[in-house]
């Protein structure tokens, strides 16, 4: 079985390839503008030849899938291999906002009809076999990255089954895979948007998916020919990956947007990020604000860890003097440790439970801010012209690094820690700041705003608490 799939996906490879490149018969195409977008579509085999976003100069569908031209519909066994490179015999308006697609020849009737509303296209697909039809038609959709890909990492085939998204990674070797479940839409995205297929007549049979060359991949949707018959309809989107927006076109499209495992933590800080902006109109001092609400909200659990850790370091003495007394006797020791724990009132937990409730903010947020279409092209002041965009002369990711070497001189080291470790630890926020220098600069001035809040929160606390300056561990919360 797996054997044939990879067969039947190796023939629709080699026919899109070869459509690909457009060399197809005609080509000469039908401009029409949608309210947000330019489209054109193709009098050749694909169905659309461009599709250009007017509020975002550049982006098109190239921006996304590396081709200009999408979607190509093809067919089981060699007999109707040549409508993979046919042109129409005519590309018209037949309606307001209806266009057809048409081709007759002696063994085929087919016609694309083509139907704008808003920024979305219902395309219905009609074709009469004369003579022996072929058992399955394919509508084939191609991504691929190309060298020094710079969104290469967030470029991706989608499809949306058993109500969860499943993401594949176009620069990452994607095995042969048949979908066998209904999928409710397949897509091609990258960090900002999204060009997606929804099936409006029925999920189709399987979805096939596989790698068909170097940083390219190809899903396939299969679907039945019935009574030499195919009647097919549906909803074609290309738009940013605006949460309100993808819902109003379907629900289930939220997920395109990248948030991670916790997407649910993410949708309430994006909401609140959108309205301190409604307030100050600047996404950059937006994130700024939104940091210094966050850093208040977990203040409590900040202190709370600290009074834990300081706990520990005070009984740190206590365990190796117990250590020492019963080298030899575990049970003993662990007698006495339970006694000693009960009687200083010292829970090991006290100073890492706080600091894990954080993590789930601390990465939620960082996927908002790393996948945030809000922040596509916002810009903020002074260098910093395109949040999504990386420092183009890197001094946020150093003003973090020194920021957070002057919070390591503040942070109390943690207990048991040994003087290697601490050398090790001293290097933290060098390997922070060069992991940032290739990321949004929206996502280092969160990094950047987050340290300076840390030092002078943990300068307010190490008075507090009667804790001296020493070399320790900065915390990225």
């Amino acid at each position: 079985m797996k054997l044939k799939m990879i067969l039947v996906l190796a023939v629709l490879s080699l026919g899109f390839g070869i459509g690909a490149s457009a060399e197809v018969q005609g080509g000469q195409g039908k401009a029409i503008s949608l309210p947000h977008s330019n489209l054109s579509l193709d009098q050749g085999a694909f169905w659309f030849r461009q599709w250009n976003l007017k509020e975002h100069k550049g982006v098109s569908l190239s921006t996304i899938m590396n081709y200009d031209s999408a979607l190509l519909m093809t067919f089981s066994g060699a007999d109707y291999s040549y409508l993979n490179q046919q042109a129409g015999q005519s590309l018209k308006e037949i309606a307001p906002s209806q266009y057809q697609w048409s081709y007759s020849d002696d063994q085929v009737d087919y016609q694309r009809t083509y139907e704008v509303q808003g920024d979305q296209v219902l395309v219905n697909v009609a074709v009469q076999f004369k003579q022996k039809a072929p058992e399955k038609a394919y509508l084939n959709l191609v991504s691929r990255g190309l060298k020094d890909d710079h969104e290469a990492r967030d470029r991706e085939l989608d499809y949306f089954s058993n109500g969860k998204i499943e993401r594949n990674k176009v620069d990452k070797s994607i095995d042969p895979t048949e979908v066998s479940v209904p999928v409710k839409w397949v897509g091609a995205g990258s960090r900002y948007f999204l060009f997606a297929i929804l099936p409006q007549s029925g999920a189709p049979e399987k979805v096939l998916l596989q790698s068909t060359g170097d940083q390219t991949a190809q899903a396939s949707m299969q679907f039945p020919v019935v009574g030499k018959q195919l009647n097919l309809k549906f909803k074609v989107i290309f738009m940013p990956k605006e949460l309100e927006t993808l819902r109003a076109v379907d629900p289930s499209l939220d997920t395109a947007v990248n948030f991670g495992f916790f997407t649910f933590i993410g949708y309430p800080i994006l909401l609140l990020l959108k309205f301190i902006y409604k307030f100050v109109g600047n996404y950059g001092v937006a994130i700024i604000l939104l940091t210094l609400l966050i850093k208040i909200l977990t203040f409590p659990l900040v202190m709370k860890s600290m009074k834990g850790m300081r706990k520990m370091a005070e009984f740190q003495p206590k365990m190796k003097a117990l250590q020492e007394k019963h080298k030899g006797d575990k049970q003993r020791f662990n007698q006495e440790m339970m006694v000693l724990m009960k009687s200083s009132g010292y829970n090991p937990m006290s100073g890492c439970f706080p600091m894990l409730i954080q993590m789930p903010i601390f990465f939620a947020l960082y996927s908002v801010l790393y996948s945030a279409y809000e922040l596509y092209h916002a810009p903020f002041c002074f260098w910093i012209h395109d949040l999504s965009a990386k420092d183009p002369y890197y001094i946020t990711p150093v003003l973090m690094m020194l920021i957070m070497l002057l919070q390591q001189k503040l942070t109390p080291p943690s207990p048991g820690m040994d003087k290697t470790q601490q050398k090790l630890m001293r290097f933290m926020p060098v390997l922070f700041a060069a992991f940032m220098l290739a990321y949004p600069v929206g996502l280092c001035l969160y990094m950047l705003v987050n340290s300076v809040f840390s030092v002078l929160q943990q300068q307010f606390l190490n008075k507090k608490l009667g804790i001296g300056p020493t070399a320790g561990v900065p915390s990225p919360f």
